[in-house]
């Protein structure tokens, strides 16, 4: 049997739906109106209509009616935004100073590219990064999302030593203006010690793979590993993760079904309806305008001896009960992080009761930060071996302190009023000043009293303090 790059993973197969879901809810309401019914279902009334342009028309205007809450994509963005607000700190080899501007073959700076491992993340679960060496010699990293990840396996050491990346993508016809997509593929193996690849690409004849290129380091050594990054939820191992948000995403769908039918039956209820009884064959009476068929001060109803005639009016009940169980799900995203759903007007939250309410979320940003730091670490240090660096000279250190800590004026004259009194010593305060973020991170508090002194001045009241500067 031929080779079949397309096939994937059982993995990629199990975790595809949710990735899915993800990527739709993430790009927003367009994108998953555009997916029709796989968001939506038909109502049973709209599919019992036979006429199908009729059907599709009438699907149309409920789909159009309905609204999808944007959920997903702000809580990533806050989420990623609390994560990097402190970029982490990146240490490379000198002859590798040139990533930091452009990291990537897309011309993406290395901080960028750690944004966008975070974002992958968040959305996914999941990111890899495969370090590459171009043809004018300049090392760089390729990001792949979870969709282009789709096959892989190990050896016995449950390293990866075989994978499979989707690189398709649109390309241009130059000879007549026209896009037109390349269905392509790249091979990554590891065969007798030595990491090699080649590229699969469709034609109308079927796929034919370019010959196999093997990688080598400056000084003509074979790489032994593959080089490819895995970056999951939790960890670096290929096996993917489960989706951070995914829960919140299932909402955001759940949400949007409920406003539609919320809104349909807005549709059909928000006018009366007349009726009117009395006629012996109605079908008769409308047919030779006995009954009548329009509405308005100009139009005058004549109506049979017995004859009735009134408004249906919808009452609501069913739509506060519809209206209770969007309110009720909207309520349950901000436990995911959807805080600007929130009514945070009725209330005010103190610093401790926010960071209770959120640490499950703190927890799972503190993990992402952790191991996407972790991720761009590893392949960082992939290609200083590539390039015949020392890879331990590569290290990336993530900030994992989300909370801000700065001190309002009242409580920096506690704690100043507190070492008057003597509750505390001069260096607990200038700690507490450091975590406040009073004082820069980087100073002692050694450095602190030079400046100090070299401004002939002190802390406090200097009946409180000794002929040395220090506290009493």
């Amino acid at each position: 049997m031929a080779f079949d790059p397309t096939a994937t993973h059982p993995s990629y197969d199990a975790f595809a739906p949710s990735w899915r879901l993800m990527r739709d809810c993430m790009a927003g309401e367009d994108e998953v109106k555009a997916k029709g019914e796989a968001y939506l279902p038909m109502k049973s009334g709209t599919r019992a209509i036979s006429d199908v342009a009729l059907r599709q028309a009438a699907y149309d205007a409920y789909k159009l009616r309905a609204e999808f809450p944007e959920l997903v994509a702000p809580t990533v963005r806050g989420a990623v935004g609390t994560m990097l607000d402190q970029a982490p700190v990146i240490e490379l080899p000198t002859s590798m100073e040139g990533l930091r501007e452009r990291a990537t073959r897309d011309g993406l700076a290395l901080e960028a590219l750690h944004r966008r491992i975070a974002t992958e993340l968040m959305v996914m679960g999941r990111y890899g990064v495969l370090p590459g060496i171009s043809a004018n010699g300049s090392p760089y990293l390729a990001g792949y999302v979870a969709e282009a990840i789709t096959n892989w396996d190990t050896d016995d050491e449950q390293r990866p030593d075989w994978l499979i990346l989707n690189e398709s993508r649109l390309e241009l016809d130059r000879a007549t203006g026209k896009w037109k997509r390349r269905e392509q593929y790249r091979e990554c193996f590891v065969e007798n010690g030595r990491y090699g690849a080649r590229e699969w690409v469709k034609s109308s004849s079927g796929w034919s793979a370019t010959e196999a290129v093997e990688a080598a380091t400056r000084k003509r050594e074979a790489l032994n590993e593959l080089p490819f990054v895995f970056i999951d939820t939790n960890d670096l191992t290929p096996d993917p993760d489960d989706v951070p948000l995914y829960g919140l995403g299932k909402l955001a769908v759940r949400v949007y079904r409920l406003d539609a039918d919320y809104t349909f039956a807005l549709h059909m209820t928000s006018e009366p309806t007349p009726w009117a009884n009395g006629f012996a064959d109605p079908a008769e009476a409308v047919k030779n305008g006995q009954a009548p068929t329009t509405l308005g001060s100009s139009k005058l109803w004549l109506l049979p001896e017995g004859a009735t005639a009134g408004y249906l009016e919808f009452t609501g009940p069913g739509l506060d009960a519809q209206q209770r169980a969007i309110q009720n799900s909207l309520d349950r995203a901000i436990i995911f992080g959807a805080n600007l759903l929130a009514d945070t007007g009725k209330t005010a939250e103190s610093g401790e009761a926010i960071k209770l309410r959120l640490g499950n979320q703190t927890s799972t940003l503190k993990t992402i930060a952790m191991t996407s730091a972790a991720g761009l670490e590893r392949a960082l240090r992939n290609l200083a071996t590539w390039v015949g660096e020392d890879p331990e000279k590569v290290v990336v250190t993530p900030n994992l302190d989300f909370f801000d800590h700065t001190l309002s004026p009242q409580e920096i004259l506690a704690i100043v009023s507190g070492w008057q009194s003597g509750a505390f010593s001069k260096q607990t305060m200038f700690d507490r000043f450091k975590k406040g973020e009073l004082v820069p991170a980087e100073r002692t508090f050694e450095e602190e009293q030079e400046l100090i002194a070299a401004e002939g001045g002190g802390l406090g009241d200097p009946d409180l303090t000794d002929e040395d500067g220090n506290g009493q």
